[in-house]
């Protein structure tokens, strides 16, 4: 029988956490090959963290970071004490929410490009 059929619990560490999620991150063929980040994991730099909020205890977890297409940085960080409790829908989760940020900030992007035409067009034409 193997150990995730039976019902005896299983304890990660920090690092096998990480690698089991970039892991995930990379199957889906989202990091592409950079310079800006550590090459841990099939271009996915891994960091252990601390995560602090103002009214909770600080609790462990890990920082992945890779860059996508388009130089977009991604950086994930993963509560350890969330992934454990289920780890299926805590991945499941991060894709659902994943994709649509890649799409509105290449839509920011696209907006912003196009009013830093028009403003240097005002500019420019009102000079001449």
């Amino acid at each position: 029988m193997a150990i995730l059929e039976s019902n005896k619990p299983v304890s990660l560490t920090q690092r096998e956490v990480a690698v089991v999620v970039a892991q995930a991150v990379a199957k889906a063929a989202l990091p592409i090959p950079s310079g800006k980040f550590r090459n841990d994991v099939d271009h996915i730099q891994i960091d252990p963290i601390v995560l602090e909020a103002k009214v909770t205890q600080p609790k462990p977890g890990i920082r992945l970071q890779f860059e996508v297409e388009g130089s977009y940085g991604i950086t994930l960080n993963v509560k350890l004490e969330e992934f454990e409790a289920s780890p299926v829908a805590y991945l499941q989760d991060l894709f659902k929410q994943l994709h649509p940020m890649l799409r509105n900030c290449q839509r920011l992007r696209n907006n912003k490009r196009l009013m830093n035409q028009a403003m240097y067009d005002i500019l420019t034409e009102g000079v001449a």
